[in-house]
């Protein structure tokens, strides 16, 4: 079986420390907390912003300083900047559709990995609604927007129908195989977009997969380990850390996203998957080599 790729997401735009203390939120804290993962093992780091007061934001100066920071620690781990829009609802808006997070890869240099949405989202926070603007068409402009930029992106898929708007971009030639996908397992209770996690469903979106792709899951909550372990069994990469799952076991806190990371590699060693490297990722993914 080819090696695991291990994506740690060590924040997120939702929870805070007041969820889990450990939660990262400075330039310096998340540098920090990628190092830690990437001793443990993984090889891409899934990034969000967070401002002076740990509110979400997508200002290009926090992934500016965060990249820098990581790289000045001697780390190559892939930086992947999320594409996600800050969450409205932490920073006091109430209404209206929200920008759609392009700017988080303005950064010099690029980041290697920008997470995209392919289909438009609802987020239901407090019983206000909140639109995602990610329409078919956006979805295709941002990926020949990568494309151009060489930007590899990872297509987030939520739903069977998202595997459908996968094959859209593929078919209008924005995306380069391999094509690199991440299901997102358990987000169904503020994401009305989104399913439940159950081993059928997930296997039923491998097997519909187009070819030439390569999968990753993330479980969110209490799904995040058994979900990445069925990823292991059935070939697939994982997603862990404290945007998914704050506790490392049921009831007890996770000290550390390295904590995480640590936890899933043990698992997928014991049932035979050797950790990809970054360098081994970027050759799987079609990234070209980094230079420090």
């Amino acid at each position: 079986m080819k090696k695991l790729i291990v994506t740690v997401a060590p924040t997120s735009n939702f929870h805070g420390k007041d969820a889990n203390p450990a939660l990262p939120f400075s330039p310096e804290e998340v540098a920090d907390s990628v190092f830690g993962c990437w001793n443990e093992g993984a090889s891409i780091a899934h990034i969000h912003g967070r401002d002076k007061n740990g509110l979400p934001t997508n200002d290009t100066a926090f992934f500016q300083e965060t990249d820098r920071l990581i790289r000045g620690k001697g780390c190559d781990i892939i930086l992947q900047h999320s594409m996600a829009p800050a969450n409205p609802y932490l920073l006091g808006q109430k209404e209206g559709d929200i920008d759609d997070g392009i700017r988080t890869t303005y950064t010099d240099p690029p980041p290697e990995m920008a997470s995209i949405e392919v289909a438009p989202s609802n987020i239901i926070v407090d019983g206000t609604v909140y639109n995602m603007l990610w329409d078919r068409l956006w979805a295709e402009r941002t990926a020949k927007y990568l494309l151009e930029k060489g930007i590899k992106p990872e297509v987030e898929l939520y739903n069977n129908s998202d595997v459908d708007d996968l094959e859209y971009l593929i078919e209008r030639g924005v995306l380069a195989k391999p094509y690199y996908v991440s299901f997102v397992m358990g987000m169904h209770r503020v994401n009305n977009q989104a399913s439940r996690y159950s081993p059928k469903h997930m296997m039923h979106l491998v097997d519909i997969l187009p070819s030439d792709t390569i999968f990753s899951v993330l479980g969110i909550g209490n799904t995040e380990f058994e979900a990445t372990t069925l990823s292991i069994l059935l070939g697939g990469n994982v997603r862990v850390g404290f945007e998914d799952n704050i506790f490392i076991e049921k009831g007890k806190l996770a000290e550390s996203n390295g904590q995480s990371v640590a936890k899933i590699v043990r698992i997928a060693r014991e049932l035979g998957r050797e950790i990809a490297s970054p360098s081994e990722t970027r050759q799987m993914l079609g990234i070209p080599p980094l230079k420090i």
